[in-house]
């Protein structure tokens, strides 16, 4: 007896219109593909950062309001919440080996500073570099308004 894989669908979130629009996307070709889908928060501590705070209960919960907008009611759409420290490129390749997903969404412009005209932001260049999933880069609005 053969049992059904799960699809995953890996979405890199870290609350920026850049990647509202990844998760936005994700979710359409979850729909299409019938896939689950897995929003990632990763989160690297600033110099100084004290050993005993960890915001990642925090940043759950913001996770998990920014998805549950996101979702229509009606929806058949299995979305989790992850948030892991580390750096976003490790951590997106990480979940997307640990879930078997074939495929990695993220915005084009993040937290980290909007792209320039041209180039793709750090988070993103580092992914696209060095991830053995495939990854798709989602252009802002600004982009697409742009190329109206």
């Amino acid at each position: 007896m053969a049992t059904e894989r799960t699809q995953w669908i890996v979405v890199g979130i870290d609350f920026s219109d850049g990647s509202i629009q990844a998760l936005e996307y994700a979710l359409k070709h979850a729909r299409t593909v019938g896939a689950n889908v897995v929003c990632v928060h990763a989160y690297e501590d600033a110099p100084g950062t004290p050993a005993y705070y960890d915001p990642a209960r925090a940043i759950r919960e913001q996770l998990e309001q920014v998805i549950a907008l996101r979702i229509p009611l009606k929806s058949n759409i299995h979305v989790d919440a992850l948030v892991r420290r580390g750096a976003p490129w490790e951590k997106l390749a990480n979940v997307a080996t640990e879930l078997g997903a074939e495929l990695i969404v993220v915005g084009v412009d993040g937290q980290r500073g909007a792209a320039r005209e041209g180039f793709l932001g750090t988070v993103v260049s580092r992914l696209v570099a060095t991830s053995p999933r495939s990854v798709v880069v989602v252009p802002s609005r600004r982009h697409l308004d742009d190329a109206s």
